[in-house]
């Protein structure tokens, strides 16, 4: 699915705990499993928050096997966080495998960025992903919104977004979201 698409087809890019036919869904692999996105679109990842304890590989497997179902339209929310999680290090390996994931399967990535946001535009030189990477949840500053766009992000905005970010970010790379965390 092409960021244009997942802009068409949704209003809401990322949501935790609600479905409906124009919201993604966010889920961990092992909700996927167990079906806790229902019958509602929704993008799979492993949540930086998760990487605080070693994560089983039963739980990359099951994200793998994820893909193949027909309504994962993105993968994430992953990502790096300087404040909750595991080390760098880890947060950095599992969300290189998500990128992987995201390549090979050609679907956008959903990302979860605090504090690191220097170290994941370095990551997107480096990987040369094809794939689309959206900020999820931007709320910092126009600079670095500028930033962002400029080294290939594309960038979400939740209802309480600063008017000014709205201005900056070209319709074409802007998506919205209800998640406030």
């Amino acid at each position: 699915m092409t960021a244009r698409e997942l802009r068409e087809r949704f209003d809401d890019v990322h949501t935790h705990g609600r479905t409906g036919p124009r919201l993604l869904t966010s889920v961990e692999p092992r909700e996927a499993r167990d079906g806790e996105a229902g019958q509602a679109w929704y993008s799979v990842g492993i949540h930086p928050w998760s990487t605080a304890a070693h994560i089983p590989d039963d739980d990359f497997r099951l994200l793998e096997e994820a893909v193949d179902d027909p309504r994962v339209a993105a993968i994430g929310e992953c990502g790096l966080d300087a404040l909750c999680g595991g080390s760098a290090e880890y947060q950095e390996a599992v969300f290189r495998r998500h990128v992987e994931l995201s390549e090979r399967a050609g679907l956008p990535l959903i990302v979860h960025c605090v504090r690191r946001y220097g170290r994941i535009m370095e990551l997107r030189r480096e990987l040369k992903p094809l794939q689309p990477w959206i900020i999820h949840g931007f709320r910092g500053k126009p600079e670095l919104a500028r930033q962002l766009l400029a080294a290939g992000f594309d960038i979400s905005l939740g209802h309480d977004a600063p008017p000014a970010l709205e201005a900056i970010i070209p319709a074409g790379r802007l998506f919205r979201e209800s998640d406030c965390s």
